[in-house]
């Protein structure tokens, strides 16, 4: 991996993305107040990123860029692929390459700039970049070049960044209801029984929090009996179970008839399985007691069912768009 760029143009509105300013206050600084700045033959102002950067250091100015030195220029590149035009091909390679060199905590930091963008919604990044990054990470291992060491801290990179998204200022509260509050819908999300992989039913965990949903996750490999128990306890409106290869449809079907065996009529739920394939592979018949079953290969399908399906229902604001 190469390092700095610094050959690399910005023009005055990247300019003042980076530095957190209005494009007018960029061009106030570059006529005359230290932002050195080339002109095109059409007037237009261009930057170097290693100028906008020495000049935010010299200014006392943070920008996102700063804890990825020397790879500024990479990560910026990457940024503007993945906001611009939904490419994430550059945030993948350049996440890979920091593992296989042994710096998973940069993982961790560009997957949280990825996620904090105002313009990606996290159905984009967890289909578009965390998803493929976890594929291509697995791939690499079966190859030999990463360790089974590495691939775990792969995961643990993007369950850390994954987790600082998870809203914090409301805590499970049994007494909502009694309170006058409304209650809000209550999900349990795990992973499906055998399956280890969490990065999938995380990222569905987050995205029921920041839609408003109370979760409770029992995490990876969770027996399907404790999927029932935990709806029954805690009165949830949704049970989501995410899959990974080489889970078949077969499985799922298990499942599903072991969840129907447990089910109870006075405690109803919508039973949601989701993974990469999932509906290639399950075929589900017959007279399932549930509200319904659903099969969803992507987060942003996920996310446009729960706010369609149950946004008018209860009564939430759609915090999060897909």
């Amino acid at each position: 991996m190469q390092g700095y760029n610094s050959e690399l143009f910005l023009t005055t509105s990247e300019t003042a993305d980076l530095l957190g300013v209005h494009p007018s206050t960029v061009k106030r600084w570059a006529d005359g107040e230290g932002l050195d700045a080339d002109k095109t033959l059409g007037g237009h102002r261009r930057i170097y990123l290693r100028t906008a950067l020495s000049f935010a250091e010299d200014r006392g100015i943070d920008t996102f860029l700063t804890p990825f030195a020397p790879f500024e220029s990479h990560v910026w590149l990457a940024m503007r692929d993945a906001v611009h035009h939904e490419d994430f091909q550059r945030v993948r390679s350049l996440a890979l390459g920091w593992l296989i060199r042994g710096y998973p905590r940069r993982v961790t930091a560009l997957f949280q700039e990825l996620i904090s963008r105002p313009d990606l919604s996290l159905a984009q990044v967890c289909d578009h970049a965390i998803q493929p990054f976890m594929a291509e990470v697995g791939a690499a291992w079966r190859e030999g070049r990463l360790r089974i060491g590495e691939e775990h801290m792969a995961s643990q990179a993007i369950l850390e960044a994954l987790i600082q998204f998870s809203p914090r200022n409301r805590l499970e509260d049994p007494e909502e209801s009694a309170n006058g509050q409304r209650r809000r819908p209550v999900a349990v999300v795990g992973a499906m029984e055998g399956d280890h992989h969490q990065i999938g039913s995380m990222c569905i965990r987050v995205l029921l929090e920041r839609l408003g949903w109370q979760v409770f996750y029992p995490g990876s490999n969770t027996p399907t009996e404790e999927f029932a128990a935990l709806q029954r306890a805690r009165g949830a409106d949704l049970v989501c179970i995410s899959t990974s290869p080489p889970a078949t449809g077969a499985n799922i079907r298990r499942a599903v008839e072991l969840l129907r065996e447990y089910y109870r009529p006075s405690h109803p739920y919508a039973l949601v399985f989701g993974g990469s394939g999932v509906r290639s592979e399950a075929v589900l018949s017959g007279d399932l007691p549930f509200r319904s079953v659903d099969l969803f290969e992507s987060a942003r399908d996920f996310t446009d069912w729960v706010q369609n399906i149950w946004g008018a229902e209860s009564g939430h604001p759609r915090m999060e768009s897909a």
